[in-house]
């Protein structure tokens, strides 16, 4: 045991006197010498929080919270409400909002590290500041002048901001970091922005949609994401206008029962159905609902392109009818991966490869593939071209 060499040993004797306790009865109880070496410039720092200590909180819990700085700055100390399942709202003024100056926000609460887990720390360690101040502040400490403060000014803030970075010897490319702290809200956006992928509903806490992307989301370091989301969106335009329609059995038979749904399943009229049920518009892997109208070539014109990528256009409609001859192709194909280098058979196959296992084949029951891989299978030629088509694809 330490005994009363132990600084922790004298501040519980301390506390449990639950009063003022003088240096002369410190005197009595461990005698001059230790009296001497227990002053207060040691032991408060035990009890009173300094600025560099519950500036680091203060830090976390805006990167972790996307509160404004300025706004928890001053946060009272009883700022949490209504804990629920994991969450609490923190209740806080923003004195730029006229009018609706006081908000509450809806945290993550329970581990340390959440948001409502890092106030409740602070309300830990700030305890003995607001009993000895009588102030309701949440950030409370005591100077290095020994004076207990009632919280962190925009100086004092930016002031410990720096020395925050001193001490820990942050830097970027070699230099000190600048921290600024009316920037943390966008860094915590930023995050929440790539995090979601750039939905909205995530990112406008606290503003309007307009303001959250004219001050959060246009932003330099967006950029790629930005450039991405339109890439993504015009390869997602792309593969929805190079995607044949897949009917299986039932739909054929509730198309044949009800030939006005065919413009919203095919975007072909009552009249026009038929032919691609009955075979009668069949090439080779698909029936085609406009041979002469094709996204691959002019209007008019036979379309030009070679047989397979009817699995990759628009035009298509594949029924059963087809599987047979489509799972003949994918013989054919995967017999080619073996004597074709790589790359060159991705580059010839590999979306057609795909679309057969992944958009077509999946579509149909068991029973019908493995009927139509019987017919794929057996000696029996396949007649993969209509006579009126003959010389087209």
């Amino acid at each position: 045991m330490a005994g009363w060499n132990s600084d922790a040993n004298v501040l519980w004797e301390i506390y449990r006197s639950q009063g003022t306790f003088t240096r002369q009865q410190l005197a009595q109880l461990v005698g001059t010498a230790l009296a001497d070496a227990h002053t207060p410039g040691r032991l408060a720092p035990l009890v009173y929080p300094t600025s560099r200590d519950l500036f680091a909180l203060l830090l976390l819990f805006c990167l972790e919270s996307g509160m404004e700085v300025e706004a928890a700055r001053e946060l009272a100390s009883d700022c949490l409400k209504n804990p629920n399942r994991g969450y609490v709202q923190v209740e806080y003024l923003k004195r730029r909002r006229h009018g609706q100056e006081w908000n509450t926000m809806r945290v993550r609460d329970g581990s340390p590290n959440s948001p409502g887990g890092l106030l409740r720390l602070a309300l830990r360690i700030t305890a003995p500041v607001r009993e000895a101040t009588g102030s309701s502040a949440l950030w409370q400490f005591r100077t290095k002048d020994g004076i207990l403060s009632a919280g962190f000014s925009a100086g004092s803030a930016s002031s410990v901001a720096r020395s925050f970075v001193s001490t820990h010897r942050l830097t970027d490319g070699g230099k000190p970091v600048d921290l600024r702290l009316s920037r943390l809200r966008k860094t915590y956006k930023a995050a929440v922005y790539k995090v979601t992928g750039g939905r909205m509903s995530a990112f406008v806490q606290g503003h309007s949609p307009d303001i959250a992307a004219a001050h959060y989301a246009d932003i330099p370091s967006l950029r790629n994401l930005h450039e991405q989301a339109v890439a993504d969106g015009l390869q997602d335009a792309l593969d929805d206008a190079q995607t044949p329609v897949v009917l299986t059995p039932d739909e054929e038979e509730r198309l044949t029962q009800n030939p006005a749904d065919a413009w919203e399943s095919l975007g072909v009229s009552a009249e026009e159905l038929p032919p691609l049920l009955s075979g009668e518009s069949d090439l080779w892997l698909s029936s085609c609902r406009s041979f002469f109208d094709s996204p691959f070539g002019i209007k008019g014109k036979a379309c030009p392109v070679s047989f397979f990528s009817c699995l990759g256009c628009s035009n298509a409609v594949i029924t059963r009818r087809k599987l047979p001859a489509i799972l003949a192709f994918l013989n054919h194909i995967e017999a080619e991966r073996a004597k074709t280098p790589a790359a060159e058979w991705a580059a010839r196959f590999g979306k057609v490869h795909h679309q057969i296992l992944q958009l077509i084949v999946p579509r149909f029951s068991k029973g019908d593939v493995l009927s139509a891989k019987a017919i794929a299978e057996s000696s029996e030629p396949l007649l993969f071209l209509p006579h009126n088509l003959l010389g087209g694809h």
